[in-house]
């Protein structure tokens, strides 16, 4: 890669290096620019410098040896009709199936965070969705509510609700609850599954709203927060989720995979107020569900 060479200028005062260079690429960003002088590839003056501090001035020459990789730029818009909630210190968004919450080790530059920090700046994701599965993400910005939430989620206290369209090939209960122990698959990495001993404990509460065609229309408590919980524990009781290739749902796959964050409950605590969010179906994932079912939606 061709180096890259620029003289300070126009600064009133000596300012930090790294400053410096940010505001020349501010499409590097901080973070990238503080690495990049940590690893020696900051010239000052042909002086390797290796300190973010160091102080330049104008008329000082900067050599980069090597630019960072850019992030590329999503190629999915941020859609308003997503935002479900911006206030001072949570945002919520209604996810669309086939769009990741956040990046992954894969890459992945189509995805919610990445558009949620271009739009309102500095937020965090607090909890993820599958890239399948549709409905509430909720996003912080910094703040009390990030230590906040960050208890309601240990104690388990937050109150999630998903809604779901699974295969009629077995008769279940018309409510229960599902406890099972859930590890990596040990061959294939992007799956989970069932296992008698070790593993993570994984609990779920049920209750089916109606069956017709073939289909049951089913609302779910997830008590804890495993990886593809829902999903292998609907497969584990014999009824997976339509449209999961994963877990055996593939047979009636229709657009998308059947499965919506609905509602979350936050509980009030340390001095925050009760607060609860839904996120409405969309119109790919209704137009699956039976007519008769459509008036059983909670």
């Amino acid at each position: 890669m061709a180096k890259t060479f620029f003289t300070v200028k126009k600064l009133k005062m000596p300012a930090r290096l790294d400053k410096v260079i940010a505001i020349q690429y501010p499409q590097w960003g901080r973070k990238a620019v503080k690495k990049l002088i940590s690893s020696r590839k900051v010239k000052v003056d042909k002086k390797s410098v290796w300190l973010g501090s160091w102080e330049v001035q104008n008329g000082q020459k900067i050599e980069i040896s090597e630019a960072p990789v850019e992030k590329p730029k999503p190629i999915i818009k941020f859609n308003e009709g997503w935002l479900l909630s911006d206030e001072d210190d949570l945002i919520a968004m209604n996810k669309p199936a086939g769009l990741l919450s956040q990046t992954t080790r894969a890459g992945g530059k189509d995805n919610l965070l990445d558009l949620c920090i271009e739009k309102f700046g500095k937020v965090a994701l607090f909890h993820r969705l599958d890239r399948d599965t549709s409905g509430l993400c909720l996003l912080t910005r910094p703040g009390e509510i990030n230590a906040y939430l960050d208890k309601l989620f240990k104690q388990r206290r937050v109150v999630k609700e998903y809604l779901a369209l699974v295969s009629s090939q077995k008769e279940i209960d018309a409510e229960g609850v599902i406890k099972t122990r859930l590890r990596p698959h040990p061959r294939r990495r992007d799956q989970m599954v069932v296992v008698g001993k070790g593993g993570f404990y994984a609990e779920s509460r049920y209750e089916v709203l109606g069956e017709s065609e073939g289909k049951k229309l089913i609302r779910i408590w997830p008590i804890t927060g495993r990886s593809h919980q829902l999903r292998v524990q609907m497969s584990y009781l014999g009824v997976p989720i339509i449209g999961d290739r994963i877990y055996g749902g593939g047979e009636k796959t229709g657009l998308r995979l059947m499965l919506h964050a609905h509602k979350i409950e936050l509980p009030a605590a340390d001095g925050f107020e009760t607060r609860s969010f839904s996120a409405p179906l969309g119109e790919d994932f209704k137009q699956l569900i039976p007519t008769s079912l459509i008036n059983l939606l909670p």
